[in-house]
């Protein structure tokens, strides 16, 4: 959807999108990375992107991924690494030795994926581990259409600031924009209004 400057727009046929609520402050674009999907998605001016631990964005309300991890305790082993595929999870929601839910004793360290128990697990002892992968924070609104495949990431022109209507941003689903994605578009530069279509 992009148009030359010295081209003359036929405005009976063309709509504002209202997504733009103000100058201030001015928009400003730069291109990001939107994350490839199970299925062909094509994303319209004005999705707001959320930004991924892996620094690609993904339309906002994604949420992030349950995952689980196994291993079986050696009586000695106190550090297991989480990582899977290269994927450091973003949090561990249950922790079990031999079926018991442990509360105590162990520790996660989200920056490096390592799960570390104060007392190795007992030879054959089972683990299991339950994880979240991926947290996802506002960061940006589409600027252009875009469709994204499933064999690579697409890239896209993004807005970094700006002042925009929030009715007229398209998010995933029923997802509802919150105040903690508003305080992170703030941070980022993007100011939301509330105005009527």
């Amino acid at each position: 959807m992009s148009t030359r400057i010295d081209q003359t727009i036929d405005t009976s046929t063309v709509q504002p999108d209202n997504l733009i609520a103000g100058l201030a402050p001015s928009p400003e674009v730069y291109t990001v990375t939107i994350a490839k999907g199970a299925e062909e998605v094509t994303y319209k001016r004005g999705t707001a992107l959320a930004k991924g631990e892996d620094g690609k964005m993904y339309i906002l309300g994604t949420a992030g991924t349950a995952g689980t991890f196994t291993a079986t305790g050696d009586g000695s082993t106190v550090k297991f690494s989480l990582i899977d595929d290269g994927v450091i999870p973003a949090a561990v929601t249950e922790v079990k030795v031999d079926g018991t839910a442990l509360t105590s004793g162990f520790s996660y360290i989200a920056a490096n994926g390592d799960l570390i128990f104060d007392e190795a697990p007992a030879n054959t002892k089972s683990i299991a581990v339950k994880t979240v992968i991926g947290t996802f924070t506002a960061n940006a609104v589409l600027a252009d259409d875009v469709t994204v495949g499933t064999s690579t990431d697409g890239r896209a022109v993004a807005y970094r600031t700006g002042h925009f209507n929030e009715n007229a941003l398209i998010v995933k689903g029923s997802y509802t924009i919150t105040a903690d994605d508003k305080e992170a578009f703030r941070i980022a530069g993007i100011l939301l209004s509330d105005a009527i279509k």
